[in-house]
């Protein structure tokens, strides 16, 4: 190797800390999210757990060990992502958790990402074959807890938690041991901080008297609306009557009612079941007060999508639409969302058929 250029290892040295700094971001982000444990939310950890396990080769895994309770898997991963990335930022038992951290891309691979196509654009893909190098030479040559001396390993831990430094020494076969039940009680802390910081999911009732949101067929959505009220309709991207408060537009024939107008305020949205075939369709009143409707079906893999912050989103994938327009705006759906026609008279919401 010539004078002053850099090692194979090193070059490495880097992408390690992406890796590592990217988990730590993941298991923070999910824990975060308002929506995450909230069944209903577009970003409900079992309603993506459902759309990553339909038709999908590593479906049976999560069928098996994470349907059964969603909010604790999703919990679960989120904290093993935390410690994974602490783990390999700091090249603390490197290779081990590098494992870890490509068993997990591996299996988001074969579920959430199986029908990315092509599939070079399925990132959990590149995070495996990113995770490989760690997990066969580790972080070797590279600076890293791993590559301390045994005696500098237990300095280190004499200073912790676990171990005061007015203690006597730890025997050198247990220091590291003892560091990694430091970085799973800083995982732990930092998804308890996580979970606290996150703010008040506010799910959006459905038009329909007397019920509230649910998951796949009631309404959902993010942030309390003010006002509202019996604004004037328009369809979304279609030429539909409008009318404001009691009178004005008219019914045309075959138009289902969905439900008082009142009941979904500025800002918010609800789904229904489009009047011609069942399938599920997203309406949404924007903060002007206007009605715009979409099909509900993602056009990536057929998901549910729901509405938060003021876009269309796809639980299982990233995808997200325009709550205007309903294009694609982000994530893999080849196309956008089917506008829907619906139409506020005498304070009732009515969906016509396409």
């Amino acid at each position: 190797m010539r004078k002053g250029s850099i090692s194979p290892a090193m070059a490495l040295f880097p992408l390690r800390l992406f890796l590592g700094v990217t988990f730590v971001y993941a298991g923070i982000q999910k824990l975060s999210d308002p929506g995450f444990l909230h069944a209903g939310a577009p970003t409900y950890i079992g309603t993506q757990l459902h759309g990553f396990a339909a038709g999908t080769p590593g479906g049976f895994v999560l069928r098996t060990f994470a349907l059964p309770d969603p909010q604790l898997a999703g919990v679960g991963v989120a904290v093993t992502e935390i410690l994974i990335g602490l783990l390999v930022t700091a090249g603390l038992f490197t290779r081990i958790a590098a494992a870890g951290g490509l068993s997990l891309n591996l299996l988001l691979f074969l579920t959430a990402s199986w029908h990315t196509t092509p599939y070079f654009l399925g990132p959990d893909l590149v995070f495996s074959f990113a995770w490989l190098p760690f997990v066969l030479a580790g972080a070797q040559d590279q600076p890293a807890l791993d590559n301390l001396t045994e005696r500098n390993v237990a300095a280190i831990a004499r200073r912790t938690r676990l171990n005061p430094a007015e203690g006597p020494p730890p025997e050198p076969a247990s220091t590291r041991r003892v560091l990694l039940a430091e970085f799973a009680g800083m995982a732990v802390a930092i998804a308890g901080i996580s979970a606290l910081a996150k703010g008040t999911f506010h799910a959006t009732r459905s038009l329909a008297a007397g019920s509230s949101s649910g998951s796949g067929g009631s309404g959902s959505g993010t942030g309390a609306g003010a006002g509202g009220g019996e604004a004037a309709a328009a369809s979304g991207g279609a030429s539909s009557g409008s009318g404001s408060g009691g009178a004005g537009s008219k019914v045309p024939p075959g138009a289902v009612r969905l439900g008082p107008g009142k009941r979904l305020p500025s800002g918010q949205a609800a789904t229904y079941s489009d009047p011609a075939d069942g399938s599920p369709d997203i309406l949404i009143r924007d903060t002007e007060g206007n009605l715009k409707a979409f099909s509900a079906v993602c056009t990536h893999a057929g998901c549910t999508v729901g509405y938060e912050g003021g876009t269309i989103v796809c639980p299982c994938h990233g995808g997200e639409y325009s709550a205007e327009t309903g294009e694609v705006i982000a994530g893999p759906p080849p196309t956008g969302l089917a506008p829907k026609q619906v139409l506020e008279s005498d304070g009732q919401v009515y969906a016509v058929p396409s």
